[in-house]
Parts: structure tokens; C-alpha cells; sequence
């Protein structure tokens, strides 16, 4: 006789035990059979959620995790943190319906202050390898001037204005460098701009010689041979007085590495080459990371177990660098702490924008160093239960060692032959026929494989009531018109 629904239901469930937890998300496309997949072996994976625009996957991701929420309630919240990072600000229905457990957060570069921020203690902000990943600071000369940098804060305290002018007596002492008056320039603005355009101003009449050994500055056909000599055609920069007070920690910042830079190539530690792209790159990365962080004393924050951050306002760079400064401070906390009590998740929506490795828009170094981090996360992650979720409509353009190392895959529409093609390469738990299907699929099914399954399920994953959808559906031109 035929096998009853029950059983096939119970086949597709994979339930190891009576009493495992699962979730509904849908039914079987074929027999139209209720579906469960069972949290345990699910949530406790890395995630992939692939698929073309409008195949559903933003759907499927909204899904299994508002059933988790719904399914667990309050206990979940207790023991997990859960970050999504919305590229396109279409996952707010969620925090609608768990605001009193959840933060939704809009960061905008585009807006002259921003708008919504992220808060970071300033213990935290003070730290080498977040200003590494804010400021994409290479390994091996960069990362260590951002060490000493951190250290000497540490050391001497916030106190600025007796560094500016021990900097300033040893730029004109007996190791002179040819660009540390324009390196100068670029701070004046910030450490005394009532009398900028003077200092400014003095600082031209000096001049660039190089003969043989002899590299100095002179001034209206003049040497000198001390510190003293040069300072005393400066009195706009000597009168200078940094106030601490009035220094945003991103001005800091600034300051601080560039008398650093100063002071290294004068001392001759470093080679300008090696740290002034990044000077540059601080400078240039301020505005908009000013307008999306904030820096506050070190108090105690309570934060709420779900938080989403919305990066659909932020430009390009942005939307790189805040969900990277986000999975290593997370990351690096998390490992503190003990692993059996406490879980994190995080949910990176189009993926793609930061996992890819084939992006044109930036060096081959700051590619590197981004994809070596999330390669990192998702190697070593499971053993600190820190789990990732990623989404994506370009799963080829993904790293493939990101994609090897994910556990639970549901795989929506795919009509890309580099997307297929690593579906037969980097997914070694779906056959072939399943395989075929992928580029068939009507929207919202998805084929679902992984560690949690026996065998691959083709699913039709209920799609969530309007209140709790994404916002992502595709205009309605009959209604719309």
C-alpha cells in the first residue's frame, strides 16, 4: 500500500529525536506536504540563502528566522544575539513585531550629520584592530603604526599639545623630509583654524633644497642650523594651543597619525611610501564614517539581543567597512566569552557586496585583508558559536572558500552558468537532479541541502503575511497604474 502523508512528512523532517524542536516553513513542491526543519543542526550551521531577484530568497531568510523568534520566544533572547546587516532596509517588519527586543538602526552618509549612529565605547574605537578594519590598514607597516599610535595614546594620555610641538621642533631638526610641510598643512585646519590661513601662510615662504647630503628647508635664501631657527619665522604655528576638548575622536584620530607620520619619517622609522596611503585613507574615510559612529565613554550599554542595521542610504565604501568593523568587533568579543551559554548570528543580506572577490573598486591588499576576515569567521566561527547567514543573488562571485564552508544551503532560482557551475563544484551534498532544477524553480521554492538533511528537499517556502514580509516584492504596474 502507499506510505501515508504522515510519514512522508516525517521523512522530510529529519527529526532526530521525538522531542527535537523544528519550525514550519512551507510545504514539499511535489506532494504538497508540510515541512519542518529542525532547529538543532539548522541554526547552529553557517547559512546560505541563494537566489536570482525575485526568486524569494529574501523571503525564505525572513522566514526561518521570524518562525525561530516566534518558536523559541523569549528564552532564545537570553542566551543569542542576532545582527542583521540590511543592505536594502527591506527586513524592518521584523523589528516592527520585536521592537521592545530590538534595535533598528538607519545610517546615512549622505545627509550632512547622518542620521541614526552606531555607538562604540571609546575603549573600543581606541583599539589597532578596529582602526585597522575602519581604515584598511595593511598587515605589515600600516597595522604597526596604528599599534604604536594606540600604545602612545595609551601612554601619554589624551593630552595632544606637547606632542604637536615636540613633532613640529623635530620636522626642523637634523633629518629633515621633503613632504612634512604639506603633511603638516593637512591638520591645520583642524588644530588651530582661527589661524590657519596665517600658518599657512608662513609655512609657504619655506622652500625645498637637495644637493648631494644637504636636505633641508630654507627661507628667502636662508639655512638654519636648529630647531629654533625655523620656529622663530613661525609664531602662528608656536602660539598654537591644541584643545583636547574640541577634537571629535575622528579629528583625533587624524591629528594623532599625522605628527605620528611626522615624527617617524624625521626619526627615520618608517618610509613615507609605506604610511601615507594611509593618511590618506583616514582622511579620506572620516566624513562618511562620522556621520554613521559615534563615540561615546565607556559605560555600560544594554543592548537588545536583535539589532538590524540598515546600510541602504550609506555609499559604496560604507557599505563595505561597517559590516566588516561589525563581524571582527562581534567576533572578537564573542570568543571572551564561554561558547556553551552564549550564541551569535550574523545575517548579511546580498552578501555578494563584501564577500566578493572579484570586485574592480578597490586594492588587491583591502580585498585580501576583507575576505581573509569573513574566511576566518566562517572557519573558526562554529567552534565559538558565532554562526553566519549569507544571502545572495551572486553566489559565484563569493569566495569560495566561504562558500565551501557553509553548512545549510537553500538554493532558490539560478540561471547564471558560473552560479551553477559552483553548485556542482562547491556543494558536494546535491545530486544532480536536484542540481537541474535550480534553474527552473518557481519563485519563493528553493532547493534546501546541508548537514541537517539526509537527502536534498525541493520546498515551497510560505510566503509571510504582509506585515511581516520583507520589503523587496516587485511592483504591481496593474495596480500601480
Amino acid at each position: 500500500h502507499l506510505i501515508s502523508d504522515k510519514l512522508i512528512s516525517a521523512v522530510y523532517s529529519f527529526e532526530g529525536k521525538v522531542d527535537a524542536k523544528t519550525i514550519h516553513i512551507g510545504k514539499s513542491l511535489l506532494e504538497e506536504i508540510p515541512i519542518h526543519i529542525p532547529i538543532n543542526g539548522i541554526f547552529n550551521s553557517h547559512i546560505g540563502i541563494f537566489g536570482n531577484t525575485g526568486s524569494g530568497k529574501s523571503n525564505s531568510l525572513a522566514k526561518i528566522y521570524s518562525e525561530l523568534f516566534t518558536c523559541i520566544g523569549k528564552r532564545l533572547f537570553k542566551k543569542s544575539m542576532f545582527v542583521f546587516i540590511d543592505f536594502n532596509g527591506e527586513y524592518k517588519p521584523i523589528h516592527n513585531q520585536l521592537n521592545d527586543k530590538s534595535n533598528y538602526i538607519v545610517l546615512d552618509t549622505h545627509l550632512k550629520n547622518g542620521n541614526q549612529k552606531l555607538k562604540i565605547k571609546k575603549s573600543e574605537f581606541w583599539d589597532v584592530e578596529l582602526l585597522s578594519v575602519l581604515f584598511s590598514a595593511t598587515e605589515k607597516t600600516q597595522k604597526p603604526f596604528l599599534n604604536i599610535l594606540v600604545r602612545n595614546r595609551l601612554k601619554y594620555g589624551d593630552e595632544l599639545n606637547d606632542y604637536f610641538h615636540e613633532t613640529i621642533r623635530v620636522m626642523f631638526g637634523q633629518n629633515q623630509h621633503r613632504e612634512t610641510i604639506s603633511v603638516l598643512r593637512s591638520i591645520i585646519n583642524i588644530v588651530n583654524p582661527a589661524k590657519s590661513k596665517e600658518i599657512n601662510s608662513e609655512l609657504s615662504e619655506f622652500s625645498w633644497y637637495s644637493k648631494g647630503e644637504s636636505n633641508k628647508y630654507y627661507r628667502n635664501g636662508s639655512f638654519y642650523n636648529t630647531p629654533d631657527g625655523y620656529l622663530a619665522h613661525l609664531p602662528s604655528l608656536t602660539d598654537t594651543n591644541i584643545d583636547i576638548e574640541t577634537l571629535s575622536s575622528f579629528q583625533q584620530i587624524i591629528v594623532r597619525a599625522t605628527l605620528q607620520l611626522i615624527n617617524s619619517v624625521s626619526r627615520n622609522y618608517v618610509q613615507y611610501e609605506h604610511i601615507s596611503p594611509l593618511i590618506a585613507k583616514i582622511n579620506a574615510s572620516t566624513g562618511s564614517l562620522e556621520k554613521v559612529i559615534e563615540i561615546i565613554d565607556d559605560i555600560e550599554i544594554e543592548a537588545k539581543p536583535l539589532l538590524f542595521i540598515s546600510l541602504k542610504n550609506c555609499n559604496q565604501e560604507t557599505k563595505k567597512t561597517i559590516p566588516m568593523l561589525i563581524a571582527k568587533c562581534s567576533f572578537l568579543e564573542h570568543k571572551k566569552k564561554d561558547a556553551s551559554k552564549n550564541s551569535f548570528h550574523l545575517i548579511i543580506d546580498e552578501a555578494h557586496n563584501i564577500l566578493s572577490e572579484t570586485s574592480t573598486r578597490e586594492s588587491e591588499t583591502w580585498k585580501d585583508y576583507r575576505l581573509e576576515l569573513f574566511e576566518e569567521i566562517i572557519k573558526e566561527g562554529r567552534k565559538f558559536s558565532y554562526f553566519v547567514t549569507i544571502a545572495s543573488q551572486r553566489p559565484a562571485d563569493i569566495s569560495p572558500t566561504i562558500i565551501s564552508q557553509i553548512h545549510n544551503y537553500f538554493l532558490h532560482r539560478l540561471v547564471n552558468e558560473n552560479d551553477l557551475f559552483l553548485l556542482k563544484n562547491s556543494i558536494s551534498n546535491l545530486d544532480s537532479s536536484s542540481r537541474s532544477l535550480v534553474p527552473i524553480l518557481p519563485s519563493g521554492a528553493c532547493v534546501v541541502s546541508g548537514t541537517a538533511f539526509h537527502t536534498p528537499m525541493i520546498i515551497q517556502v510560505q510566503r509571510l503575511p504582509s506585515e511581516l514580509a520583507p520589503e523587496s516584492d516587485t511592483i504591481n504596474l496593474d495596480t500601480f497604474w
